[in-house]
């Protein structure tokens, strides 16, 4: 995995966020190991905007649907 920054007006939110998150889990983190972590949710959050700002159809899923 490359270590790609990408600066964001909400770094400070993100980094609250992954340390709200790691207290709920009693996890103990690394003030650098926050910053990664907090770099992967806006790529994450980014990704996600993306996503939902495109009208997905059907055949846009090509995998089947699964039926037991």
């Amino acid at each position: 995995m490359h270590d790609t920054p990408t600066p964001s007006a909400d770094a400070t939110t993100h980094i609250d966020m992954v340390r709200c998150a790691a207290a709920q889990l009693d996890l103990v983190l690394a003030d650098d190991a926050v910053q990664r972590m907090a770099a992967q949710w806006a790529r994450l959050q980014a990704m996600a905007s993306m996503l939902t700002e495109e009208h997905l159809g059907i055949a846009d899923e090509p995998a089947p649907v699964f039926t037991p």
